[in-house]
């Protein structure tokens, strides 16, 4: 239900609710008058979350309590917010069933490790971001996209047969190189440009295994037309700032992660050792400024690492 509060420091007796006052000591703000209304889904009835407004003016500045128009502007606003937040909660679970269902095509893709890669991938965005002073809108923008799209990193392996995908050992060299096809694969799924996600996770999917130095895959290939167990030998990998921004962040956020975890045909690296490869791959398999942002801010790398361990 819609809440109207003339002064959220003197509630009326019995709300079956509180007023949180730790941010306005933290902040010196005085929060006086407040206006909650609930952003109910049309379709699911469920809460997507609460549009609030703190602190209404009068002409002169004054605050005051929240008017009978005020309440009408924002059920009239929160109908606009809730069809975009419903569009986006419809979207995100799409995403997930994308997810969950690559998860049950290759064992090796746990749910923990998409959740590191892309909260890695996010992280590194961030300080890449402030050491270029991208301007605050584009970076929103682009950091949203990026968290999505490298979810979706190895969407692709969906198109690997089982023989090869679940495969409980090393692969063959001929194995490898119908694994290398995900990339392809995963760029096909978006081949339709709809939105801008569809653009950053098909660049994403298709260019994750792209080296700095030029020597990675798939390369200058028709990858439009790319078939199952097609080889990229000889065809000139994209190097440099040729490779979409998005696709040299999670290159690196996935070998990491990659590095890190046990396999049926390695042990895990420490993660010193694999801090280590990735120094000596600045300048070769990554982007060198990519490499230093990621190094700025190791801690938060090393937290999320821990905050999301493979299961046993």
């Amino acid at each position: 239900e819609l809440v109207n509060i003339p002064d959220v420091y003197n509630l009326s007796s019995g709300v079956p609710y509180s007023f949180n006052s730790q941010p306005d000591k933290l902040t010196g703000y005085r929060t006086k008058s407040m206006l909650a209304f609930p952003l109910i889904g049309i379709s699911s009835e469920k809460a997507l979350g609460v549009l609030q407004m703190i602190n209404a003016k009068d002409a002169s500045g004054s605050i005051i309590a929240f008017s009978e128009d005020d309440e009408l502007y924002l059920r009239h606003f929160a109908t606009s917010a809730t069809t975009a937040l419903e569009k986006a909660y419809l979207s995100r679970a799409m995403v997930m069933r994308i997810i969950e269902m690559a998860r049950l095509r290759d064992p090796k893709e746990t749910g923990p490790h998409v959740n590191r890669v892309s909260s890695y991938a996010v992280e590194i965005y961030d300080r890449w971001a402030f050491n270029h002073n991208v301007a605050v809108d584009e970076f929103d923008r682009y950091r949203d996209l990026l968290k999505t799209a490298s979810i979706l990193h190895d969407v692709g392996k969906v198109g690997i047969p089982d023989v090869i995908l679940k495969k409980p050992g090393k692969f063959t060299d001929e194995e490898y190189s119908v694994i290398q096809g995900h990339t392809c694969i995963g760029g096909q799924l978006f081949i339709e440009e709809s939105s801008e996600i569809d653009v950053v996770a098909r660049d994403v999917a298709l260019r994750h295994h792209e080296r700095w130095d030029g020597k990675g895959y798939p390369g200058k290939t028709d990858w439009q037309t790319y078939e199952l167990g097609e080889t990229f030998k000889g065809v000139d990998g994209l190097a440099g700032e040729e490779i979409p921004l998005c696709a040299r962040i999670v290159a690196l956020a996935d070998v990491f992660d990659a590095l890190c975890s046990r396999r049926v045909y390695k042990d895990a690296w420490t993660a010193d050792d694999a801090l280590a490869e990735v120094t000596a791959q600045r300048g070769k398999q990554f982007d060198p400024e990519v490499v230093d942002a990621f190094f700025e801010v190791l801690p938060r790398i090393l937290e999320i690492k821990q905050a999301w361990p493979d299961a046993n």
